[in-house]
């Protein structure tokens, strides 16, 4: 859960491993009323309206690790694919690795997300 500024409470979970995005799609109704209940279970004073319910799918590397750089077969190309539940802190290593790439710098940790680990 987290807060946002307008007084609202963003609510996720229920998630489960995917099939394809129709049967996915199809369970939003039912997972939205079920994080409704475990809601009101931990906060059983604070009534929640959903306003928006939706669904999604994540992408994930074997490792884990984001892929950063620059992928042999599009030299001119650099990428950024920063998925899963650490995307946002892996998306600010992405824009200092490559920062340092345009500057022709060298970034320690660059190696740790090339392609082809």
């Amino acid at each position: 859960m987290r807060a946002t500024t307008e007084g609202r409470v963003l609510v996720g979970g229920e998630d489960e491993n995917f099939v394809n995005a129709k049967r996915r799609d199809a369970l939003i109704s039912q997972k939205a009323r079920t994080l409704v209940k475990k809601f009101g279970r931990l906060f059983p004073d604070r009534p929640l309206e959903v306003a928006y319910a939706w669904a999604g799918t994540f992408g994930e590397t074997k490792d884990g690790l984001p892929y950063i750089g620059v992928h042999p077969r599009f030299p001119h190309v650099c990428f950024a694919l920063c998925y899963g539940g650490n995307g946002l802190t892996f998306s600010v290593m992405a824009a200092e690795i490559i920062r340092d790439y345009f500057l022709d710098k060298e970034n320690r940790d660059a190696h740790l997300f090339r392609f082809g680990r």
